[in-house]
This record gives structure tokens, C-alpha cells and sequence, in this order.
């Protein structure tokens, strides 16, 4: 973790989320996706904002934290696009930007609410590029050969892993790279609350995916809202 991402203050906000008189729980709802939101069926609660929003409703401290978060989010998206093999001249146009410094991203603070007996987080792959994930407390797992296995918490570490979006557009790349199966454990109410803060590094939502391969060539594309919408149908058939 960089000396200079200051993740105990970002910590402290998403722990002050839990308050029922914080006044960030009144962040208007923008779409299905930003705001204050309760996921059915699971017990995860979270304030979710894209990085045009930050600025507008969430502390400068935090505004900045995402800020960091999108630079890293760059690096791991061109380094994994390196060993791709997809030249470098090709980058921005296959990934709608966002290994360029643009796409959008989302900066998610969750927290699990134990009155309600579900699943932590239901088995998933995220639809994105690559999240950025701080584990502070045991809980996340990911499926490797079949089988769950924990995530460990390690202190002055942040996890990392790779969604649909990354999956697609290295499809004809010399190296595809795999969506992660994950899933939160059921949290019990006798545990201390599950706190989370997530980062999402995403094309723009009404933007196009493009598919090269190792010589340059364009081997196929997607709108973004139509690889969303067949992965939506997938998750819920």
C-alpha cells in the first residue's frame, strides 16, 4: 500500500457511515447505482459514488483518496495490458479510456448489516476492469479450482482482483485474463461490524469495448450497456 494513501481516514469515514444521523446516508440516489443503497437478499449496505460525483458529496480527504485509488487502478490496468501482449498504441481505445486516466470509476464504502440472516455478498464476478479492495476484517472469499478459499487480511496491503470488462477485451490477447468469483461470508451478530472500502475501475457506462489482438488488429467490439446487460441476464438467469 502507497506510504501516501491515506486509508485510516478513509477508514474512519466509512465506519462513521454506520451512524443512523450521518448525514452522508441522505446522498440523493442517482440511477440504480450511486447513493445510499441496501442490497436485497444480501446484507450489504453501501454509500456508492462515480469519481464525478466525489468532488460534489464526498470530504475533499476523500476525493483525494479515490483520486489515488484511479492512479493505481491505471498502473494495474497497464501493466495487466502489457503482459496482454495488445500493443500499447491500442490501450485507450480498448479499454474506453480508462488506462488514459478516463472511464469512470466508483468509490464504495460498505459495511454488512447482521439483523437481516442472508449472505454476506452472493457468489459474483465484478463487470468492470480491475477493484481495489481494503479487507480489514476476514470474510471475502474467491474461487480458485472450484472451491471457496479466504482472502487473507494482511495490514498494509490492499487486494486486487479483475472483473468481465478485463475479461473481454483480452479475449485475442496472448494472455486472457479470468473474472474472479467472489463471495462475503454471512456475518454473525455477535461479530464486530464488516466494514469494506471498494474501488471499481470501469469503462464509461455508455461508451465501447474494443477486442485486439497481439498484432493490433481488431478482432471484435461491445457497447459497454450491452456487455452490462448480457452479464446482468447471465447473473440472474
Amino acid at each position: 500500500m502507497p506510504d501516501e494513501l491515506d486509508v485510516e481516514a478513509a477508514r474512519e469515514f466509512g465506519r462513521e457511515l454506520t451512524k443512523p444521523d450521518s448525514g452522508y446516508r441522505n446522498i440523493p440516489n442517482y440511477g440504480d447505482f450511486e447513493g445510499f443503497i441496501a442490497l436485497e437478499n444480501n446484507q450489504q449496505t453501501k454509500l456508492a459514488l462515480r469519481r464525478h460525483h466525489w468532488g460534489q458529496h464526498y470530504p475533499p480527504t476523500i476525493a483525494k483518496f479515490g483520486r489515488q485509488l484511479d492512479d493505481i487502478g491505471v498502473i494495474v490496468m497497464s501493466e495487466v495490458l502489457r503482459q496482454s501482449g495488445i500493443p500499447e498504441s491500442c490501450w485507450a481505445q480498448a479499454s474506453g479510456g480508462y488506462s488514459s486516466g478516463g472511464g469512470t470509476a466508483f468509490l464504495n464504502f460498505v459495511h454488512y448489516d447482521t439483523t437481516h440472516p442472508n449472505q454476506g455478498l452472493r457468489p459474483h464476478t465484478d463487470y468492470g476492469f480491475v477493484t481495489i479492495l481494503d479487507v480489514m476484517a476476514p470474510g471475502l472469499q474467491i474461487q480458485v479450482g472450484g472451491e471457496f478459499i479466504d482472502v487473507a487480511v494482511k495490514p498494509g496491503f490492499l487486494a486486487i482482483h479483475f472483473g468481465e470488462a478485463l475479461n473481454f477485451i483480452t479475449r485475442y490477447s496472448g494472455r486472457q485474463v479470468g473474472a474472479v468469483v467472489h463471495r462475503v461470508l454471512s456475518q454473525k451478530s455477535e461479530d464486530p461490524v464488516r466494514h469494506g472500502i471498494v474501488y471499481f475501475a470501469n469503462p464509461d457506462l455508455d461508451g465501447e469495448l474494443w477486442q485486439f489482438d497481439p498484432t493490433g488488429e481488431v478482432q471484435g467490439s461491445s457497447s459497454v450497456a450491452n456487455l452490462f446487460a448480457e452479464l446482468e441476464q447471465q447473473l440472474t438467469a
